[in-house]
């Protein structure tokens, strides 16, 4: 197969429709989560398919989250995409940093609203008389997605790219920089932190941080290579550059003040020396 036609068969999704204007499609690596179900590896099948299907039905519901409310700020195109890897929403149009920051939250705030529900429900109906085993284990099993969800809105806090920590970071330091030197700092942080995230769920065994870590590393180089390359120093240097800016801002106006006095002073001595020629005459 040549490269032109894996390009093709990777950028394959389809439209499944709209919900409140919104446009949702799917993409083919959707298949990375519904076909280990399928293999009905260590749990039945049906069940495996659930699990895979809330799975999937939890990053939707974070995907809605920053897409309501970039429909809030009256944002345009807007759009979710669900893929083997997650999902993201996209829109088209300006932001200020704090709709950006806003946007961007609503996705984890999302994943904690359904996790507490979810689990709240579980418990609930856990404490009834008279489950049975099968309904139990529904009621277990709805318990589970809720902590996952908590899970999913706490890692996507974390300060890396492409993840809405990362993202948060960067609308913060948007308020005092230009959004693609805030981006740039970020990715910074997370070409430090994705390798550790990624070396900590290796070797604890947990696919989650593997995963976070990884995709945090590689869109964190990424991002360096293709706006300026990788240089540590940067930020750093970008703030020996504003503190030159800011002394020479108050050399200027501590000379532009001085001026405006002797002007001042100068105008006081015409008029005091106007004054006393009219008292002498």
């Amino acid at each position: 197969m040549n490269n032109l036609n894996l390009q093709s068969i990777l950028n394959w999704s389809i439209g499944v429709g709209k919900l409140f204007g919104i446009r949702i499609r799917l993409h083919i690596t959707i298949l990375f989560f519904i076909i280990p179900a399928l293999a009905n590896r260590g749990m039945g099948l049906m069940i495996g398919l659930e699990f895979a299907l809330a799975i999937v039905f939890s990053i939707f519901f974070h995907e809605m989250g920053h897409a309501l409310t970039a429909k809030g700020f009256r944002q345009k195109d807007l759009e979710i995409m669900l893929h083997g890897f997650g999902g993201f929403a996209s829109s088209s149009g300006n932001r200020t940093p704090k709709q950006e920051l806003l946007i961007v939250f609503a996705g984890p705030l999302a994943n904690f609203i359904l996790g507490e529900a979810l689990l709240l429900l579980a418990r609930q109906m856990l404490r009834a008389p008279g489950l049975t085993g099968d309904l139990e284990y529904q009621w277990i099993l709805i318990s589970t997605i809720g902590s996952l969800n908590l899970w999913m809105g706490a890692l996507n806090l974390i300060p890396c790219l492409p993840w809405d920590g990362g993202l948060i970071v960067t609308a913060l330091l948007w308020y005092r920089m230009t959004y693609t030197k805030a981006l740039r700092i970020t990715a910074h942080l997370s070409l430090v932190l994705g390798p550790a995230l990624f070396l900590y769920g290796f070797v604890t065994r947990n696919s989650f941080f593997e995963l976070f870590g990884g995709v945090a590393a590689f869109t964190s180089y990424m991002t360096l290579r293709n706006t300026g390359g990788i240089r540590f120093g940067e930020a750093f240097e970008d703030r020996r550059v504003r503190k030159e800016e800011i002394a020479f801002k108050k050399r200027q106006a501590d000379k532009r003040e001085i001026y405006l006095g002797d002007v001042i002073e100068r105008q006081r001595e015409r008029e005091e020396q106007e004054r006393l020629r009219k008292l002498l005459e």
